[in-house]
């Protein structure tokens, strides 16, 4: 079986940025259309014969910031990449607007939604990736936070780039193969998400201080540590101790960026599994329905192709 696993909240973010469109009343719905749109496009490309859509749950972030208290924090707000007045539009309204109303747009398609209170969309994916084992997995994101799940069962198909993130990729561009990305990782550290590295160490010099890091090896935050820890010459301990001077800054940020073992009770992996065994359908009629409410043209009859392929692959 091909499952496709899409970063729902990564996807709309994207859409709702970039794609220019208005709603009949005039106001900004490019997040709900420029995500059916893209979705359509997956069904298509791929083929597959389950499609999962991930959503950050409410409260995602509480356990990360338990971990590390400024996770996350001082992001910009998203804006919206055109002119528009919004003088009489509140942009963040907008977006909650759209993301709700797509919400009701995909009830109507055989697709799963998952949205797990206090679980972020990353841990879900990691989970599922382990739930099927056995099956093969198209992760679609441009977040690299799951270039670490890449195997001979686990694609990672980039949006933006329109193209798949593969291990040649990963070793040609960091030098780091998929078993050791979130490793690499936690060292260099994540802007975008306010994770602060190893001061002084980068993708590209992270292989001059640990070249086994390249190899195809799992390598732990600790045996890492070890090895910095046992250098002896007054060069290396010279060289090697901004690692030991930041070893449970290494430790945490792993804890945080791994996806191996994903932050989560068991009672939300209960939630998903309940998600994933509910029944789901195709509704044409109630979506073409919608369409009409919200003026939108752009979509037509061989949308819902892909879509009846899928169903009946369900059935």
């Amino acid at each position: 079986m091909k499952i496709l696993i899409v970063d729902a909240t990564n996807n709309f973010i994207r859409n709702y940025a970039v794609v220019p469109t208005l709603s009949g009343t005039g106001e900004p719905n490019g997040g709900v259309i420029g995500f059916l749109r893209s979705l359509g496009l997956f069904a298509r490309t791929f083929e597959s014969d389950k499609i999962i859509l991930i959503w950050d749950g409410p409260g995602g972030s509480s356990k990360r910031k338990a971990i590390l208290k400024d996770y996350k924090e001082g992001r910009k707000p998203i804006r919206i990449n055109r002119n528009y007045d919004f003088e009489r539009i509140d942009p963040e309204r907008n977006k909650i607007k759209q993301r709700l109303r797509l919400a009701e747009y995909l009830k109507d398609l055989p697709v799963i939604q998952l949205s797990i209170p206090d679980v972020e969309a990353d841990d879900v994916v990691g989970y599922l990736v382990k739930y099927y084992n056995e099956d093969e997995k198209i992760i679609v994101s441009n977040d690299k936070d799951f270039y670490q799940l890449i195997s001979n069962k686990v694609q990672m198909y980039s949006p933006t780039k329109k193209e798949f993130i593969t291990p040649d990729y990963l070793l040609e561009n960091f030098g780091i193969p998929p078993v050791n990305f979130a490793l690499a990782r936690a060292i260099v550290g994540d802007e975008s998400d306010n994770i602060k590295g190893v001061k002084g160490v980068g993708f590209k010099n992270l292989i001059k201080y640990f070249p086994f890091m390249s190899e195809q090896n799992k390598v732990t935050p600790q045996q890492l540590i070890d090895y910095a820890s046992q250098q002896t010459g007054k060069k290396e301990i010279k060289k090697y101790e901004r690692f030991t001077n930041c070893t449970q800054l290494v430790i945490d940020n792993y804890q945080i960026m791994q996806l191996e073992s994903p932050i989560m009770s068991v009672s939300s992996i209960r939630k998903i599994r309940e998600g994933l065994e509910k029944k789901i359908g195709l509704n044409a009629t109630s979506f073409r329905i919608k369409l009409y409410e919200d003026g939108i043209t752009t979509i037509n009859d061989s949308f819902f192709q892909p879509f009846r392929i899928l169903y009946n692959k369900g059935k």
